[in-house]
C-alpha cells in the first residue's frame, strides 16, 4: 500500500508463487510513479522464478516497459461483459 497525504494513493499484492493479482492506482495519483514503487516492492519479496499476472488493456504497455512478455491474449466475461487481457510474465532474471 502507498499512502501520500493520508490517502491511499495505490496497492498491490502478489502470492509466494509470483502471480500478481492487483495493481491499482488512484487516478489522481498516476503518473508519478507509485505503480512502480509498488511492482518493485512486490517483485523484490517474493524468491519465485517467474512472476505473472493477467493485465487490461490499459495495464499492458506499463508491464511491458517492466519487461513483462505477453504469453497470450484472451477475453474473459465479468458480469455479463467481454473484457480483452493479457496473461504476461517476467523472469527473475529480467529483474
Amino acid at each position: 500500500v502507498v499512502v501520500i497525504d493520508d490517502v491511499i494513493a495505490g496497492f498491490g499484492d502478489m502470492d509466494q508463487s509470483g502471480y500478481l493479482d492487483r495493481l491499482y492506482v488512484h487516478k489522481d495519483y498516476q503518473r508519478r510513479g507509485v505503480a512502480s514503487a509498488i511492482c518493485n516492492a512486490l517483485e523484490n519479496a517474493i524468491e519465485a522464478d517467474y512472476i505473472t499476472t493477467h493485465a487490461s488493456i490499459t495495464a499492458k504497455p506499463f508491464f511491458e516497459q517492466r519487461g513483462y512478455k505477453v504469453m497470450k491474449r484472451q477475453q474473459v466475461i465479468r458480469g455479463g461483459i467481454s473484457l480483452v487481457n493479457y496473461v504476461m510474465i517476467k523472469s527473475r532474471e529480467s529483474m
